[in-house]
């Protein structure tokens, strides 16, 4: 039946069909086939698994991107970032990742972050001379960084699904995104250099225009300070911290601003609406799919399988690594959250694996499958923004690959990057 299952998935996927209908077919075809499971079962199965409080943060969070990016906010953190660093030589591609970073402790969504960026970064970076397949793998890279920086929806999902606190995952989160952000400063820096790309679009630093963006921006920057800070204190859960989002950006783009009107409303609900169905019907048909999987004990199947070539707490971890890195490239990020985290989070456990490192891990192993064809969600979205074809700016990509694979490195081998300031806060409580 695990054979029937993992055989008409893949065959869906390579017809095309969406990755959601996929696992929601390939999950029926198999209950169908099998005659034991009454038919009613399937609803309920998908029903169960979307009616869940912490879930509620999904499409809250897919709003506030909407909101962000139709009010101007983006931009507003845009030429904030562009005020510090913009100057510098490679300056484009530091604030691409700083405002990928900002954007990340706004949103938690990866693909927005990315759509957001790739409309304002992008055309300015061709015009200073950068390669658009370079601005696109960067902006895709930049994106990435929304799901590991809290808050954060795959580790809303994960959280939800593997029984995991959601606020210790977005603490776990801030160390490993910055240091992120950072070596994706560095390596930016590197090939810039390295491939004399782009120009300055001045020669110093202009404390005029630093003030000037930095007025522009101070309300929207309180937004990740509120929220990551609400959760810090107590003061709201990371669920209500997405309403809390949400409430914010609105006052921000229609009040403050005005930058829009309650007459757009409507196409942003809209937006946000679509973007969440399309995740929740990932959520709703991965978790019967995984259900399918455990209920024929594929977990022990799995675990005899890894553990009879070695029981090193190493190897168990490359491997948990590898299936993610690999599924990544083909399997959609939450729909292979959904499928193997219940599966492998009690083989990592019995390795030593701190749960928090473990969804950390599995976070960063996500944002990497969103930079690798031909699923790659980040960098085809990039790309179809700057107009430039997959597999140029997949060659672009591969130095941020290669930097998220180390993170995923130094967070294994020193799982107190992670640690740090969810033990802190738990401590000072």
């Amino acid at each position: 039946m695990i054979l029937l299952l993992f055989i008409a998935f893949f065959v869906l996927l390579i017809l095309g069909v969406p990755v959601g209908i996929s696992l929601g077919v390939a999950s029926i075809i198999t209950i169908l086939w099998e005659g034991v499971v009454p038919l009613l079962l399937i609803p309920q199965k998908m029903f169960v698994s979307m009616n869940s409080f912490t879930l509620l943060a999904i499409p809250f969070f897919m709003l506030t991107g909407v909101i962000m990016d139709k009010s101007g906010l983006t931009q507003r953190l845009v030429n904030f970032a562009d005020s510090i660093i913009g100057w510098t030589k490679g300056g484009m591609s530091y604030v691409s990742v700083t405002s990928g970073m900002m954007m990340g402790g706004i949103s938690g969504s990866a693909p927005a972050d990315t759509a957001a960026l790739s409309s304002v970064m992008t055309p300015s970076m061709v015009k200073l001379g950068y390669p658009a397949r370079f601005a696109a793998a960067l902006q895709a890279a930049s994106g990435s960084i929304g799901i590991i920086i809290p808050p954060s929806i795959p580790m809303v999902v994960l959280g939800g699904i593997a029984s995991i606190s959601v606020g210790k995952l977005f603490l776990g989160g801030i160390i490993p995104g910055i240091l992120i952000g950072i070596l994706f400063m560095v390596a930016s820096r590197i090939i810039c250099i390295k491939k004399n790309y782009g120009v300055s679009k001045s020669n110093s630093f202009s404390f005029s225009y630093f003030i000037d963006s930095f007025k522009k921006a101070i309300l929207p920057l309180f937004a990740p300070v509120i929220i990551v800070g609400g959760i810090l204190t107590g003061a709201f859960t990371p669920t209500e911290s997405s309403v809390i989002a949400v409430v914010y950006t609105l006052i921000l783009g229609l009040f403050v601003y005005r930058s829009i009107q309650f007459r757009d409303l409507s196409s942003i609900f809209m937006e946000a609406v679509i973007s969440s169905g399309n995740v929740l019907l990932i959520i709703a048909a991965s978790s019967l799919f995984s259900w399918i999987l455990v209920s024929h004990n594929f977990p022990q199947i799995l675990s005899s399988l890894i553990t009879s070539v070695s029981d090193s707490p190493f190897f168990i971890i490359l491997v948990i690594n590898l299936i993610f890195i690999v599924g990544g490239m083909f399997i959609e990020g939450l729909a292979l959250l959904i499928m193997f985290v219940p599966i492998l989070l009690p083989i990592a456990m019995g390795a030593g694996m701190d749960p928090i490192v473990f969804g950390v891990m599995i976070v960063i192993n996500i944002a990497i499958g969103t930079l690798t064809p031909p699923v790659g969600v980040c960098l085809f979205v990039a790309c179809s923004s700057a107009g430039v074809k997959l597999d140029h700016a997949m060659k672009s990509a591969i130095p941020f690959v290669l930097v998220l694979c180390f993170a995923l490195v130094l967070i294994v081998l020193f799982p107190s990057i992670v640690t740090f300031i969810p033990n802190l806060i738990e401590s000072s409580i």
